[in-house]
């Protein structure tokens, strides 16, 4: 259930997740920890309702530079406040309210995620269902089937870890490891593998079968090999969510960050 409606600065109401309308005191609670200002928050509504595409304001003040992922995500950690899935997906237009209710009664039954509840009933593909999900967690997409693997990672994160929670180190830089994984919403992830590696670790996420492929090439004997040097490095697909790890990606993996329409077929 969304809490109460809570005003910010001028009158406005924010949601859990930063968003005008419904929701708790999330907005508040970000202006009280000193985060951002209700300035801040006011120019981050007042763009969010010009944009033709649904974007949650938390990445609208991550785009103007006003707060950080990690910043933003700890703060929908500590206070339990993420954006739906299905609401998000409604209002950027990718499936219907009667296509979410539908979902939501299956997904009961199914007891699985709604994304995967979603793609099996035919209402969005896994890269829609995908692009939500970096939507809602603040994090990247990226085509794995176009990155050089690092074999000297396969020693830092072993095989029997890696098959088993479905996760690909990608590239190290200074004391942080990232990683794409298959299940981005699970936080127990990230902070078993901080443990285990002694290192920061940042997420982002591909398709299962690019994750598959992946985990093949760095891990299964005979199967390593390089992505094929005439490929245009193009990673991303999809809106820019953690720009610290797109530099980083361009700087360490000399790869070129594209969006959707210029990727290669």
């Amino acid at each position: 259930m969304l809490g109460q409606i809570a005003p910010v600065g001028g009158g406005a109401t924010v949601a859990g997740n930063g968003e005008t309308g419904h929701g708790s005191r999330f907005g508040e609670l970000m202006i009280e920890e000193k985060l951002i200002t209700p300035e801040q928050l006011q120019e981050a509504l007042r763009a969010q309702s010009t944009l033709e595409t649904y974007t949650p304001v938390g990445q609208i003040l991550m785009m103007r530079g006003w707060l950080t992922r990690t910043q933003l995500t700890t703060m929908l950690r500590r206070h339990r406040k993420r954006a739906r899935l299905g609401e998000m997906m409604v209002k950027a237009k990718r499936i219907t309210p009667e296509q979410l209710e539908t979902a939501l009664a299956r997904q009961k039954q199914l007891r699985q995620p709604l994304g995967r509840t979603l793609m099996a009933l035919g209402y969005v593909t896994e890269e829609t269902m995908r692009e939500a999900l970096c939507s809602q967690l603040h994090i990247n997409f990226f085509d794995l089937d176009r990155v050089n693997l690092d074999p000297a990672l396969a020693t830092l994160v072993t095989e029997k870890y890696a098959m088993r929670r479905r996760v690909v180190p990608l590239f190290r830089a200074d004391r942080m490891l990232v990683v794409a994984v298959d299940d981005p919403t699970d936080v127990a992830v990230v902070e078993d593998l901080q443990q285990l590696v002694r290192l920061r670790v940042e997420i982002v996420t591909s398709t299962t079968e690019k994750i598959q492929r992946a985990l093949t090439r760095l891990y299964v004997v005979g199967a390593r090999a390089n992505v094929d040097p005439c490929i245009h490095h193009n990673i991303m697909i999809g809106a820019v969510h953690d720009q610290e790890v797109v530099d980083l990606a361009v700087k360490i993996l000399k790869v070129k960050i594209l969006p959707p329409y210029w990727q290669a077929s």
